[in-house]
Order: structure tokens, then C-alpha cells, then sequence
């Protein structure tokens, strides 16, 4: 039962981490007396909602809950254009790599690269900055 203004009874399923509510309005008992809520769910998929023992709303899950998104029903109209192309990835014809392409070299020394200072060339040979 939900709230005072509301006064709705809320029959919801948790389904793939959504809560579900139903899209019917079930009644609410109005006195001020306790009442016994039970909702029954049977293996043929339908549903039972009880007030003190009394069946006050029933129906099929399917029907009252979002549990699957709304089919979506083929257009025969609909079709591809005649020069539709499935391929992933169309290779374009008049495509050409820049001039020089092949003189650049794959990697080249780092530019903002810097000697560390405990670099010893004695020891550790001649400094060569990192390739990019």
C-alpha cells in the first residue's frame, strides 16, 4: 500500500535489476482496520491479488507488466537501397598515401626527452633518448 494521497496497492516484480509495476490500479482498503495483502503467482504465468482472502485483481503477467520489450512488426515496405553495401569496411578507390609516405620512419628519438642527470657515459655508454 503506498502512501496517503496515492492510496494505490503496488504489486511489483524485480526483473533484470528493474523493479516492474503493474499497469493495473489495484484497490486499497480506506479503514483504518490491519489487512492481509497476499499475492499469489501461478506456474501458467497469472496472478492473484488478495485482500483478507478475497480476490480483488487477477490476470496474466505478460499482460499487466513490461516484462519484455514491445515486438516490433517487420515493414514489408521497407527494404534496402539497391546499391546497399553489407561489408564492414569498403575500400576506397581513390584512396593514396602522401608523398614521402614510406621515408618516415616507424619510430623516431623522443624530442622532449632528457638525460638524467646521474647518467654516466662511462659507465652506461652514450645516452640515447627513448624512441616514440
Amino acid at each position: 500500500v503506498c502512501g496517503t494521497s496515492t492510496r494505490k496497492t503496488h504489486a511489483i516484480f524485480t526483473y533484470k535489476g528493474k523493479n516492474l509495476l503493474t499497469k493495473k490500479n489495484i484497490r486499497v482498503e480506506t479503514d483504518n482496520l490491519s489487512h492481509r495483502y497476499t499475492f499469489v503467482v501461478d506456474a501458467d504465468n497469472t496472478y492473484e491479488v488478495r485482500i483478507d482472502g478475497s480476490k480483488v485483481e487477477s490476470g496474466s503477467l505478460f499482460d499487466d507488466w513490461d516484462f519484455l520489450p514491445p515486438k516490433m512488426i517487420k515493414d514489408p515496405k521497407a527494404s534496402k537501397p539497391e546499391d546497399w553495401v553489407d561489408e564492414a569496411k569498403i575500400p576506397d578507390p581513390e584512396d593514396t598515401k602522401p608523398e614521402n609516405w614510406d621515408d618516415v620512419p616507424a619510430k623516431i628519438p623522443d624530442p622532449d626527452a632528457k638525460q638524467p642527470e646521474d647518467w654516466d657515459e662511462e659507465e652506461d655508454g652514450e645516452w640515447e633518448a627513448p624512441l616514440i
